[in-house]
């Protein structure tokens, strides 16, 4: 992860020093740094791409499905349009894990990312790009394809010097996200093959009517800003809420009461634990538990064979180990124990107790 600080002038982050590895702008950050994206922010997208904070990814229903449905749409492509129409695996072959989750790193320091499909003549030009969506959610298509989206797949075609950007979106239902594999292609029932001209589709940005071109461009600007500068976006107290949460226990910072609030924090979870192990007499419980280890432990220990170690019962496993110790009495008194004495420094967190309070008064 890469070293900053916090702006409180700017209510922003600045970076010690600027990663040589920094991450690319793919199509999905484009629509956060075009405030197209209602879940993501710039300020996240700048986090991701110079690697300050990475959100740890968790396979869910939709990721799952998405994976599942793209072969099927392609292969719903493929029928449509002929061979032409290629995945990643068959465009690049056995060289695909040398371009995996970047097609564009020799060809772009700024934009990266996977096209899911793209279709091709008989000379390999690329003349589409085929950008493959899921949705659960079908109002949300009925008037355009939600501009984030579209986006999404004009960069991909820009990036492919494609005429045409196609946007394939499978409606899911509550079915179809338990087993996508069952999902079958009936167009203008539950899926949509809409197409775009690359170059002169536009899509409305901060008041202005802009091709994917522009955006683009704009999207170039707010790199040289802040991904070149080391300077972040903006953060927003609410939006980026996670984030910064996650920020400050890195970095707890007494100035704006960061500190404090990560202490009250936790003994405020310290009560609610309390106080659910008294209203459900955990306490006693444990007690109970650990008299009936100890028992446990006893009488196995008598069991345990003298030229043995180990001793099974069940689920229950009693080990016996021996430890070799250094006695400090005997090498003091032969002079040796400052000798062979070093020194370590330690740190030991201490909270006082409603006690320890009353006895300072």
């Amino acid at each position: 992860m890469s070293d900053w600080k916090f702006n409180k002038e700017k209510d922003a982050l600045t970076l010690d020093k600027v990663p040589k590895n920094v991450l690319r702008l793919t199509a999905t950050r484009l629509g956060a740094v075009l405030s197209m994206n209602p879940y993501s922010s710039d300020f996240r997208a700048w986090c991701e791409i110079t690697r300050t904070w990475k959100e740890p990814f968790v396979d869910n229903k939709y990721t799952i499905a998405g994976k599942v449905i793209e072969p099927i749409i392609i292969d719903w492509c493929k029928g449509k349009f002929g061979q032409g129409v290629v995945s990643p695996d068959d465009f690049y072959g056995n060289d695909i894990e040398a371009f995996r989750y970047n097609f564009y790193k020799d060809k772009s320091k700024v934009f990266g990312g996977m096209w899911d499909a793209k279709i091709t003549n008989k000379m390999d030009k690329v003349f589409a790009v085929i950008e493959i969506k899921t949705s659960g959610r079908p109002q949300d298509w009925v008037d355009h394809v939600p501009y984030e989206k579209l986006v999404q797949a004009l960069m991909y075609g820009h990036l492919e010097h494609a005429s045409t950007t196609y946007v394939a979106v499978a409606f899911m239902t509550d079915r179809d996200y338990a087993h996508p594999e069952n999902f079958v292609v009936k167009e203008n029932e539950n899926f949509k093959l809409i197409p775009f001209d690359t170059e002169t589709t536009l899509v409305p940005f901060d008041g202005e009517m802009c091709t994917i071109s522009e955006l683009m461009e704009y999207a170039e600007q707010w790199w040289n800003a802040y991904v070149i500068t080391g300077l972040s976006p903006k953060f927003d107290e609410t939006v980026d809420k996670e984030i910064l949460d996650e920020l400050r226990l890195q970095k707890p910072d007494e100035t704006d009461d960061s500190l404090v609030k990560i202490m009250l924090n936790v003994e405020e979870l310290e009560f609610q634990i309390e106080k659910i192990k008294t209203d459900n007499n955990l306490a006693e419980l444990e007690k109970q538990v650990k008299n009936g280890k100890d028992a446990i432990k006893r009488e196995m220990t008598k069991l345990l064979d003298t030229d043995s170690n180990k001793i099974q019962i069940g689920k229950w496993a009693l080990s016996q180990t021996e430890k070799t110790g250094i006695d400090k009495k005997a090498l003091k008194k032969d002079g040796l124990l400052d000798k062979y004495s070093t020194t370590s420094v330690s740190y030991t967190l201490r909270k006082s107790t409603k006690e320890d309070e009353d006895a300072d008064n």
